[in-house]
């Protein structure tokens, strides 16, 4: 069998190297995705009753671990927040509790200071009471009376000088309405005496500094002769 040789012009090897161009050209060109079949596909699917797919968006990582520090810190806040009222209300209590244990033992020595005060008053009472048919009995016994009395005052104001209560006396100085308690005017023709306290009805008494208790007074009021 004869062997027949082809032989090519230069024109068909232009031809043929120009196909081959568009070839490669068009296997190295950029892919092209129909987003529009692709959501018509996925209405398909969900109209047939099968999953579609969701798309997940993720946050940048920076995020996430900013949002994990931010409820650390909520988390330790919220605890801190928590020992902090707990303590608070132990606190409370304790000085609730304090307070109650100081204020009945100031009570309780209140209280036992004036028992002996009481004791004296009974005994004294007790050696006044009689009866008595010597008249000269009487007379002795109510003479210890009124001296045990006076020495159950005198025991009286101490006890309450040992709590810082002392009395005052108002007469002679000027009415003060922090200090006395006018419950009547008199009378005075000397005017120096006009808003003096010119009788005293009743002491007052001083808890250190302060007016415990006003004294009860009266006062001049100046009334020129006619």
């Amino acid at each position: 069998m004869d062997r027949v040789e082809v032989s090519s012009t230069p024109a068909d090897e232009e031809e043929a190297g120009a196909g081959a161009g568009e070839g490669e050209a068009k296997e190295q060109g950029p892919k092209v995705v129909d987003r529009r079949r692709l959501r018509a596909e996925d209405d398909d699917q969900a109209a047939e009753g099968e999953p579609v797919a969701e798309e997940v968006v993720r946050k940048p990582t920076f995020v996430e671990e900013l949002e994990k520090k931010v409820a650390v810190a909520e988390e330790k806040l919220r605890g801190h927040i928590e020992r902090i009222d707990k303590e608070s209300a132990e606190f409370r209590a304790r000085q609730g509790r304090e307070l109650e244990r100081r204020t009945q033992q100031a009570r309780k020595d209140a209280v036992s200071a004036f028992l002996g005060i009481a004791d004296d008053m009974g005994r004294a009472t007790a050696a006044a009471s009689g009866p008595f048919e010597d008249p000269a009995k009487r007379q002795e016994a109510l003479e210890s009376l009124v001296e045990g009395v006076r020495m159950i005052q005198g025991r009286f104001f101490q006890e309450l000088a040992s709590f810082g209560v002392k009395p005052f006396s108002s007469k002679g100085e000027k009415f003060d309405p922090e200090r006395h308690e006018a419950v009547r005017t008199i009378e005075v023709n000397d005017p120096k005496l006009d808003g003096l306290v010119v009788e005293e009805l009743a002491q007052g008494y001083l808890l250190g500094d302060e007016v415990l208790r006003p004294g009860t007074v009266a006062v001049g009021k100046f009334s020129a002769p006619s």
